[in-house]
């Protein structure tokens, strides 16, 4: 599955906090700001270069030593869900609206 960032969606750093705002086109569909943790932030850009999951997790388990046993991906893919349902990524075959 290919998930997208909702164009108009803009990741900032402000007083500490990684935040996703949502600007222009953006905002009637999701949350106006919501905070990324490091972890958070690190998926986001990720997502912004295009990378592919394999690769997120590869540098995910890079910097933070995850043990093997630990499912990645799947951590990953439930976070991408939760942005989903608040409205700030897009599954590929979703419209804009």
């Amino acid at each position: 599955m290919t998930i997208r960032i909702r164009p108009g969606i803009i990741m900032t750093h402000v007083c500490g906090q990684n935040l996703l705002v949502a600007a222009y086109e953006a905002r009637p569909y999701c949350p106006y700001v919501t905070i990324l943790n490091e972890t958070g932030e690190i998926i986001w850009k990720c997502l912004a270069l295009g990378k592919s999951m394999p690769d997120i997790v590869k540098e995910l388990q890079d910097l933070f030593d995850i043990p093997s046993d630990v499912d990645v991906e799947k951590l990953i893919t439930d976070y991408l869900e939760q942005l989903h349902e608040k409205g700030y990524v897009l599954y590929e075959e979703e419209s804009l609206s």
